[in-house]
């Protein structure tokens, strides 16, 4: 996995110049006052990885890109963030810059492996700062869930689980829309009126039809439904097709209003539920623009997913920008504009289930309208009304056509309800013509009998039709269901394992930071609405209660502190696949001083093979994990802020004696006698710790700002109380002494004014009296670790450096 060898930023955020971390691929603890700039290393690494700084978006918008670079840049000059990898394949600089008057980000490393590296890093959790600490413990249920689905690609199940649902919906409804039990019905109450009988059989019809035709005498055995064709054939009037064929046409008019009122119903009821969606989004200025924005991403995302598009630029603007970047950026802007989405993708699925609305119910009208009959005079009357119904249907089509924008409105329900005295009307038409044209057949047998057994044919048959095709619609939605409710119990039981693993180790976690407290068995609970899961909270035990949900009822700032932290380390053993390293910064701030401690231990002990880069501004848990980290070989760095050099790393005492041999190379008198100062006080501290040079306790920072006068004073004392012949008879020691005075004037403002000449000697006496305590030849202090005790004398590691040290 991956860690950082090399931080190196130049012109963000509070950084004017260069600053340079090198890290090594080990942890590093960074301290830096408020103000001094150290949260510009959390703000460069989202920007790299992430692309934006989500703090600053809301008042600066545009991912946060006009507050990274430093104020004080040249409009030419480049903000840069160079991350150099243990892999050194993921080297990379980004630099943002201006161009055409624009704020242009780019990378330098524009490799695939790169490209998949940044791409998957993108999905793990790199950075938690105090802001987002306890953003997931506070979340409502749903966000919980949302955000977890995200983390742990949940979303695309659920996904899947919509869709099934969607299926099983639209099989469901469309059983409701075709309406079969009233169709079945009807072709019964047809059977009856013809057969004055309800027949259930094939047996029972062909009873029947024996018994109509036996008066007869036909030449035939009717044995299977089959033989009715050729009783009727046997039957039929030679010139009576023409009623024969109206007959069935008004029967067909009368089967098309069986379903339609309740079919009106369902259309006018989905119309309203529409109407109120639209128009909560176009009351709504701003969801407005968020949509046009949604609709102008979206086609963005197709355009550049599509293979045919191979510019590395903005197709709207025709910036220079790589492709994959910019897609990246389209689908994040797209998910943060989740919420006017949902409420449109709604819109467009009420839009969609109207129109399917509309087709089911005109339909079968446009079937009658298709056919020939329907242009017989004697169906004038009903041509008029159903296309008069038809035309009131579509009435709600045109309105489905109306776009989504500002001041768009749409027709009051009342506007657009369909006459229903028409279809009364139409019902009476048919019913009356019905009458008419078998008051007419009894006067003959044949023709009563050819004309009852030929509707009663095709309703048996319509009859026998609407049941198989009911049966199978009922088996792929009974199946649909069946494959819904074993996907919602699957899907349950892997997110219930999920949630129970990911628990244990948050609660591990807790526990960890507070021992011995009544808060136990932490637990991400899946919550169910109608059988299916709408969310998930955090409940736990407290005390005697069991279940106690949620956390900020019970528990203070700090204590949910904790759970944040648990969470935010959790995720990061679970999902980060590709990188090793974290940046924490300022997570302590609201924790109590208990927990401080336990934090720090909980880091050390447990993610000890991971690359920490911890950020603090509070001076005593810096103090604190500093001397944890002492021997494990961290970074500690302390950041400074000035004007002239904006943020910055303060330098190592090593860095000083380097920048004062070259201004003594170079005769630059400037800053030399403080430099000089500030590395002899450096040393001097080292030498007191290494021969416990005692000096009076002083109280924090006042202690570490021990004046190179006192330590010398001190440390001139003990070599005499320990009777150190050699180093009494060293000159340097007062000569030292004697000369503090020039790097303290130049320090401070003083009449006198140390020359160049008058530093340099300074200087020279700093070089000696660091030889009398530290060897060359191992490179170790003079130290009590290394004091003989039979000979009384103390020394470096190797022995080359001795001197007389009597207790």
């Amino acid at each position: 996995m991956v860690k950082i060898n090399n931080i190196s930023v130049t012109g963000l955020r509070g950084v004017r110049h260069d600053l340079s971390i090198p890290l090594n691929g080990k942890s590093a603890l960074i301290y830096g006052d408020s103000g001094s700039g150290k949260s510009t290393l959390s703000d460069v690494f989202e920007w790299f990885f992430y692309d934006r700084i989500d703090h600053l978006i809301p008042e600066i918008g545009r991912k946060g890109y006009e507050g990274l670079r430093n104020i004080f840049l040249d409009d030419n000059e480049l903000g840069s963030l160079s991350l150099e990898f243990t892999k050194g394949e993921y080297n990379s600089e980004k630099t943002i810059e201006f161009k055409n008057g624009n704020l242009k980000a780019n990378l330098s490393n524009d490799s695939k492996d790169f490209t998949d590296y940044l791409s998957a890093s993108q999905e793990e959790n790199l950075i938690l700062c105090y802001k987002e600490l306890i953003t997931f413990v506070l979340y409502s249920k749903s966000d919980k869930l949302r955000a977890l689905s995200d983390i742990i690609g949940y979303s695309k199940v659920t996904d899947t689980r919509d869709v099934l649902r969607t299926v099983y919906n639209r099989l469901s409804k469309e059983i409701n829309t075709k309406g079969f039990d009233n169709l079945i019905n009807h072709k019964n109450s047809q059977i009856i009126e013809q057969f004055d009988q309800n027949v259930t059989s094939d047996e029972q019809f062909i009873g029947v039809v024996k018994e109509l035709v036996k008066p007869f005498n036909l030449d035939m055995k009717i044995e299977v439904i089959k033989d009715i064709n050729e009783v009727l054939n046997k039957i039929k009037k030679p010139d009576d097709s023409k009623e024969v064929k109206q007959e069935i046409f008004i029967i067909k008019i009368e089967e098309s209003l069986v379903n339609l009122p309740s079919n009106l119903d369902e259309l006018e009821k989905q119309y309203t539920d529409y109407k109120a969606k639209f128009n909560a989004i176009v009351s709504d200025i701003e969801k407005l623009k968020k949509l046009t924005i949604e609709k102008l991403l979206t086609t963005g995302k197709e355009l550049l997913s599509s293979e045919g598009y191979l510019e590395n630029n903005c197709p709207l603007c025709l910036a220079e920008k790589d492709k994959a970047e910019l897609l990246t950026d389209i689908k994040r802007r797209i998910t943060q504009l989740e919420e006017i989405k949902k409420e449109q993708k709604e819109l467009i699925e009420s839009n969609t289930a109207i129109q399917q609305q509309i087709t089911a119910t005109i339909g079968p009208f446009q079937s009658l309208l298709d056919d020939k009959q329907i242009d017989e005079k004697s169906n004038a009357d009903h041509k008029t009304n159903i296309e008069a119904v038809v035309k009131a249907i579509k009435k709600y089509h045109e309105q489905l056509k109306t776009k989504v924008v500002g001041e768009s409105k749409l027709d009051n329900e009342n506007m657009l309800l369909v006459d229903r005295k028409i279809i009364e009307t139409v019902q009476n038409d048919c019913k009356t013509q019905l009458e008419a044209i078998r008051k007419a057949r009894e006067k003959d047998p044949k023709w009563d009998a050819h004309g009852k057994i030929n509707i009663a044919a095709y309703a048996y048959a319509e009859i026998m039709r609407l049941r198989k095709e009911k049966v199978a619609y009922e088996k792929q939605r009974d199946t649909m269901e069946t494959v819904y409710h074993r996907f919602l119990k699957k899907q349950k039981e892997a997110l219930e394992t999920f949630l129970d693993t990911f628990s244990e180790r948050i609660d591990s976690i807790y526990q960890f930071l507070n021992p011995g407290e009544k808060v136990e068995n932490i637990k991400l609970v899946p919550i169910e609405k109608d059988d299916e899961l709408s969310g998930i909270t955090i409940q736990f035990d407290f005390l005697d209660n069991k279940g106690v949900t949620p956390p900020h009822k019970l528990l203070s700032e700090s204590h949910i502190n904790c759970l944040g932290i648990a969470f935010f380390l959790t995720s990061v053993d679970a999902f980060n696949k590709q990188n090793k390293f974290m940046v924490l910064d300022d997570i302590v701030s609201s924790f109590d001083a208990s927990h401080r401690k336990r934090f720090a231990d909980l880091l050390i002990e447990k993610y000890g093979d991971y690359q920490i880069i911890l950020l603090t501004h509070e001076k005593t848990w810096f103090d604190i994990v500093k001397n944890l980290v002492h021997s494990k070989n961290w970074n500690i760095k302390t950041i400074k802020y000035i004007e002239t050099k904006g943020t910055h790393l303060e330098e190592a005492p090593q860095t000083i004696r380097e920048r004062i041999e070259q201004k003594i190379t170079n005769g630059n008198e400037s800053g030399l006698g403080n430099d000089a100062r500030k590395y002899l006080e450096h040393i001097l501290k080292h030498i007191a710790l290494n021969l416990e040079v005692k000096v009076a306790y002083r109280f924090n920072d006042v202690n570490e700002d021990r004046m190179a006068f006192e330590l010398m004073t001190e440390l001139k004392g003990i070599i005499n109380k320990r009777k150190c012949a050699e180093l009494q008879a060293e000159p340097v020691i007062d000569r030292l002494l004697g000369s503090l005075f020039i790097g303290n004037k130049d320090s401070h403002d003083s009449s006198f004014e140390p020359t160049f000449g008058d530093m340099k000697a300074f200087w020279q006496d700093v070089t000696d009296f660091e030889k009398l305590f530290f060897c060359d030849t191992c490179v170790s202090p003079v130290s009590f670790r290394y004091y003989n005790e039979g000979a009384k004398q103390v020394s470096c590691k190797k022995g080359d450096i001795i001197y007389t040290w009597k207790k």
